[in-house]
Parts: structure tokens; sequence; C-alpha cells
């Protein structure tokens, strides 16, 4: 009997600070918005994040033949092909033309099925969400899975050469049935299968 009172004794605790746990992020909804997650040179997530040169950038990206990733702003910096900006820059939201124009996208990690972290798979060239499989091509388009739409996206500006990303604000991606790039699978997928 001793052993049936104190699981009840555990979870009517476990419940109880379960209820406070919600309440205290449903009262402080205002301040959770506002808050930023910082790094250690003072850069934040909420806020504008240099980057770094645009070139030494595009060079990982052609040397490792996958996005540069960028832990401070929770993003990859993915290539968009010369070839396919104008048609893009007429579907796109306005706030991503300019990293249109400099020839990329950048692309927010969370999937936007239920927000797993989606790493880039090298083998298929797709970014693969282990949780449930879904499937975003070099642009972030969907292609694949249980995800509504493609990966979110963030704005981004180039000054004297210089890329800089701004997290304040993530644009929704492109709905599915965008392909802009045509891309096919280069390979084995990392994660399942279309």
């Amino acid at each position: 009997m001793g052993g049936e009172q104190s699981r009840r004794r555990f979870l009517q605790v476990a419940a109880g600070a379960a209820a406070a746990f919600v309440l205290a992020g449903c009262t402080s909804h205002k301040k959770a918005a506002r808050a930023t997650l910082t790094y250690p040179h003072g850069r934040a997530f909420g806020e504008k994040i240099a980057v770094g040169s645009l070139d030494a950038v595009l060079s990982s990206i052609d040397e490792n033949h996958a996005p540069f990733y960028v832990p401070e702003a929770r993003a990859y910096v993915s290539r968009f092909p010369a070839r396919e900006v104008p048609a893009a820059k007429a579907r796109y939201p306005a706030a991503l033309k300019p990293a249109l124009d400099a020839g990329i996208v950048v692309i927010y990690q969370r999937c936007t099925h239920l927000g797993c972290r989606v790493p880039f798979c090298n083998s298929s060239q797709y970014f693969e969400c282990p949780c449930h499989n879904a499937k975003f091509d070099r642009v972030g388009e969907y292609r694949g899975g249980p995800a509504p739409r493609g990966m979110d996206l963030m704005s981004a500006t180039v000054t004297d050469g210089q890329l800089v990303v701004d997290t304040r604000a993530i644009v929704t991606g492109m709905p599915r049935g965008t392909n802009s790039t045509h891309q096919q699978p280069s390979g084995p997928f990392c994660v399942g299968s279309l």
C-alpha cells in the first residue's frame, strides 16, 4: 500500500508542476515573445546577425557541396540558381528579394511539420527531417512528407560584400507545389525515401 500512495503522491506533484509550467508560459507570453538567445560574441537570435563575407560563404557552399550553416541564426545559407532567380522573385515575398538578388536564400532550420531541426543530407542534396521524413530541396522548397509547406525563410542583405541575416522575423515558407529549381535527389536519402 505504501508504494501505491507514494506513486499517487508523485503523480499529484508531477501534475501540479505541469500545470504551473503551463500557467507560467501562458502568463508570460509577451515576455517570451521578446526573449532572445544570446551567443558568445554578443549576437542573438531575434536580431540582425552579421555572418561575414558573402564570397567566403559562397566558397564554403561550393567546396562542401552543402549549404553554409549559421548557428547564431539557426539557419542555412544556400545558393539559389541564378537562372531561376527572376521567376522566383515573382513568387517569393518581397522581404526575400535582396537575398535572391545576391544569389542566396536563408533557410530556417526548423521543420514546418512539428519543428524538428532539419539537417542537410549530402548524398541526396536535400534537407531531410529525421522526425517524420519530410523532405525539402536545396532551397527549402517542399518535396515530400507531412510538412504543410516549404521550410521557413529569413531575409538577408549584403552591404559592402558582408552578409547580414535578419532573425527578427521568420518568413513563411513557400507553399507545396512551388518548384523553382526542379532539383531531383542527387543520391540516396539519409532518412527514409519519398
